[in-house]
């Protein structure tokens, strides 16, 4: 469905990056009330669970086994409930911001309600020699949960509709190759001079490349940025950044430079500018943030003016690219072609630009 384009000074833009999470104050107020009531319903679960060890020495619950299973079920039922929320407000009505709090809450319930069944089934806790037996059978739990919760918001994305579901389906993805990395190698992944060990960090990289081109791939569905496809671009290119960034702050320097940070943003507006997404450039200079406060609490004050000289240029950076977005994509975009397959990646500038 085609969107009104409006910018400064009633000036109508084309391929804006439209958020539509919320329509007026109604969805905000049916938000604060579905996240009131789930709340509450998880408070309510949690003494349900805790409620006869409360009361009697022997608790029906005997066995680490029965507790677990038993979690499993109630968080399942905490699940269904969430789905059957989604039916009203995400199929039906279509409210994106009550159905992004539903789906947060469906894949809460459903990680906690497949985690403590998977522990159910493994694990039966009876002294400490058991329990560090325990742990050796875990192996395999990353690469099940990631294979749950993949599943968990497809089916949900493929229901509902929802995009940021769509953006929860490329990061499972992403954290399932990690798990069968795990899977196969175990737990201990080792380290280099480099930082992480090598096939992991490749892995790391890769993965964010893989959540890159997926977005890319929901663009050129809608390079005008009007329909569904373009809002699960969006999420896709939001929680692809993060990967790449860190990934590529720890296979070129270890993760210490501030100086690197900048440099890898400034790689990210190029790109951002080119496919016309600030989703992957605003994502990708909120983590250089994170990870230069996290250099500068490491280095100590001998690194504080550089951090603080990094942060300005980054933001100072932002502000400009606010300011000149369009006539920066004017000068990058005209080189290539206005039609077929590649404009459909990297988007002209339309007249109204």
């Amino acid at each position: 469905m085609a969107r009104d384009k409006e910018s400064e000074g009633g000036v109508a833009y084309a391929g804006e990056e439209d958020l539509r999470f919320i329509r007026n104050f109604h969805d905000v107020f049916l938000s604060i009330g579905l996240i009131i009531l789930l709340s509450g319903l998880y408070l309510v679960t949690e003494i349900m669970v805790a409620l006869p060890n409360l009361l009697a020495s022997a608790s029906p619950l005997k066995s680490a086994s029965s507790h677990f299973l038993f979690r499993a079920v109630v968080f399942g039922a905490l699940a269904a409930l969430s789905w059957g929320l989604a039916e009203i407000f995400a199929r039906t009505r279509r409210l994106t911001l009550p159905s992004m709090v539903l789906f947060s809450a469906w894949s809460w319930f459903i990680f906690f309600a497949a985690a403590v069944a998977y522990l159910g089934v493994k694990v039966d806790v009876q002294g400490l020699e058991d329990i560090q037996a325990a742990v050796k059978t875990l192996r395999g739990f990353p690469l099940y949960l990631s294979t749950v919760m993949t599943g968990a918001s497809l089916v949900f994305y493929l229901r509902m509709k929802l995009p940021l579901a769509m953006g929860a389906v490329g990061a499972g993805l992403a954290s399932f190759v990690f798990s069968v990395f795990i899977y196969r190698h175990g737990w201990t992944l080792g380290e280099s001079a480099g930082g992480f060990n090598p096939t992991f960090n490749a892995l790391w990289i890769l993965s964010g490349g893989v959540l890159f081109l997926l977005g890319l791939y929901f663009d050129a569905l809608d390079p005008e940025r009007r329909t569904r496809f373009s809002d699960n671009g969006f999420w896709l290119h939001l929680f692809a950044a993060p990967v790449l960034f860190t990934g590529m702050m720890s296979r070129f320097g270890g993760g210490g430079s501030p100086e690197l940070a900048l440099g890898i943003v400034g790689v990210f507006a190029l790109v951002s500018l080119l496919i016309n997404r600030r989703a992957l450039l605003v994502s990708g200079l909120l983590t250089a943030a994170w990870s230069i406060g996290q250099i500068s609490g490491a280095a100590g004050l001998t690194g504080l003016w550089s951090t603080a000289t990094t942060l300005v240029v980054l933001g100072g950076a932002m502000v400009l690219l606010g300011g000149a977005w369009h006539g920066l994509r004017r000068i990058l975009v005209a080189p290539f072609p206005k039609s077929g397959p590649i404009a459909r990646i990297i988007p002209p500038v339309s007249r109204l630009e």
